[in-house]
């Protein structure tokens, strides 16, 4: 029994950090993953790339039935998981959460993160871990077409190779 017991621990201890909430499920959808990310990058969230591994740690690229049943997609929780109407509303929360905890913007953001214990000890290693490196697109500007109208330029936001 002590061999086993030991086992489970050192199995626990690799697993990721919202591995009890974050079991994946499915194929990842990755239109819904780049709804995610334009929606952080729609509403200027600071650090989008860091934010987005967040909600991909959370949620198990968006497969997760326990957080996205709750439409939550960074575990957001006061005694319990809260639940938002739309997925949206959470990344909404996000911005609201991060402009009251980090409104200077100055300190590095992983070691904010460790400050306000979001997460365990090694959340931010796990964050890194996760190959999230889009930027967020440029507003859009009008680019001239040959018959003199113009046209929205649409940004690449295709997903990173798996």
């Amino acid at each position: 029994m002590y061999f086993l017991r030991n086992t489970l621990v050192c199995l626990a201890a690799l697993l990721p950090v919202s591995s009890a909430v974050a079991r994946a499920v499915g194929p990842i959808n990755s239109v819904l993953v780049d709804q995610v990310f334009e929606e952080i990058c729609r509403l200027q969230i600071q650090h989008p790339q860091m934010v987005m591994r967040q909600a991909i740690l959370e949620t198990g690229w968006m497969r997760a039935p326990f957080l996205m049943d709750r439409q939550n997609l960074f575990g957001f929780r006061s005694r319990q998981y809260l639940k938002f109407d739309h997925w949206r509303d959470s990344v909404a929360y996000y911005k609201a959460w991060q402009e009251r905890r980090y409104p200077s913007g100055e300190e590095d953001y992983a070691a904010f993160l460790q400050r306000v214990s979001y997460g365990n000890s090694s959340y931010v290693k796990h964050l890194r871990k996760i190959e999230w490196d889009r930027q967020c697109p440029e507003p859009a500007h009008a680019t001239p077409t040959p018959s003199g109208a113009t046209e929205q330029a649409t940004p690449d936001l295709s997903l990173p190779h798996q």
